[in-house]
């Protein structure tokens, strides 16, 4: 009980590790990214931990040793978690509210846990109804995800009836997933084609291509008119036209590419993380890093090779012939080049990826 109710600046180590773990957002309200790996990993703090407990610990609101002490008190003294927080001065009766807003749209299956801890921290920082901090997230049920990049294109570009993308919009909410990967996962788009417009999208936040440029080849593709390829090559897929079209190579493009063709991640993987890139303003190999998905002295030859790959001054196919022997000899790149081993090996010459647009 003395935990519960002793001042802040008081708290023990445990405590304090707490308050540290505050993120961008508490500091700087609005920052915390949406698809945040640090909250998927949140663990309980005890196997049968409230709902409520874990958002306050998630959101940085109560520090686990106060949630530990608060819960044990609750159970042999019979009040609440709520009231005794209050009544510690812990939270205030406006977090309170938003917390039960949040714990109610996570119970009713209308949003994702980690998505309402984020907007639970964007919140109780400037102090706004949870409502409201949905909308400033772009998380409301209403129309979430409506400023999205993803979304926006495929809505200028007419690709699909706003009905049809409300839903799915609403299900990424629920589920806690991005766009592209809902919509690849409901068979509603093609994942190749998923990944060009998010490959389009990052030339376009690069500056290499203009948006309304993108909007325009977009439509001319999708319609099978006014391309430069006419009736006789209507077999091409419309990613492949599309990328005959914009200016795309980049890094990250070589990157998503190289660790496909690699086996090292799959098509519905890699459109995730180039939309997380993308809404986080980072790179792929970035997002890939955190998620893990890639063996660490892998992804960071992947990340070289890329970047050669891009520069021209390595084929694609060799760049994925030399994954595949760090791979197996779990030697870095650097090693590899400096033994001799397969440097001399390379060449100029793009060779290009089957089945990868």
């Amino acid at each position: 009980m003395n935990t519960i109710f002793k001042p802040y600046m008081n708290e023990p180590a445990e405590g304090a590790q707490g308050v540290a773990r505050i993120s961008d957002a508490r500091k700087n309200p609005g920052v915390k990214n949406l698809f945040n790996i640090e909250l998927t990993r949140f663990p309980k703090i005890v196997a049968d931990e409230p709902l409520m407990s874990w958002l306050l610990r998630a959101s940085d609101i109560v520090s686990d040793l106060v949630i530990r002490d608060a819960l044990e008190l609750s159970g042999t003294s019979g009040q609440s978690l709520s009231d005794l927080l209050i009544l510690a001065g812990r939270v205030s009766h406006s977090d309170l509210r938003a917390l039960e807003r949040a714990t109610s749209l996570i119970e009713s299956g209308i949003i994702y846990r980690d998505f309402a801890a984020i907007a639970l921290t964007y919140a109780c920082a400037n102090f706004v109804e949870f409502d409201d901090a949905l909308w400033s997230l772009g998380l409301h049920p209403t129309d979430p995800f409506g400023g999205f990049k993803l979304f926006e294109l495929i809505d200028d570009c007419g690709l699909l009836p706003h009905a049809e993308s409300l839903a799915v919009r609403k299900e990424c909410l629920a589920r806690g997933v991005t766009l592209g990967y809902a919509l690849m996962k409901n068979g509603t788009m093609s994942g190749q084609l998923l990944k060009v417009l998010l490959e389009c999208l990052a030339a376009v936040a690069s500056g290499k291509l203009e948006y309304h440029d993108l909007v325009l080849t977009v439509i001319s593709v999708m319609r099978d008119a006014d391309t430069i390829y006419g009736a006789g090559d209507a077999q091409m897929t419309h990613e492949a036209r599309l990328v005959s079209q914009v200016p795309i190579s980049t890094s990250d493009r070589a990157l998503g590419n190289l660790v496909m063709c690699s086996g090292l991640v799959s098509l519905e993987d890699v459109v995730f993380c180039l939309e997380v890139a993308l809404a986080d303003n980072r790179s792929l190999g970035a997002v890939l890093a955190d998620f893990m998905l890639v063996d660490p002295v892998v992804l960071q030859a992947a990340r070289g090779l890329a970047y050669m790959v891009c520069e021209k001054k390595l084929s694609a196919r060799r760049s994925v012939e030399l994954i595949e022997e760090v791979k197996a000899t779990g030697m870095p790149l650097s090693q590899l080049f400096s033994d001799g081993t397969s440097i001399t090996m390379m060449g100029n010459t793009l060779s290009p990826m089957s089945s990868i647009a």
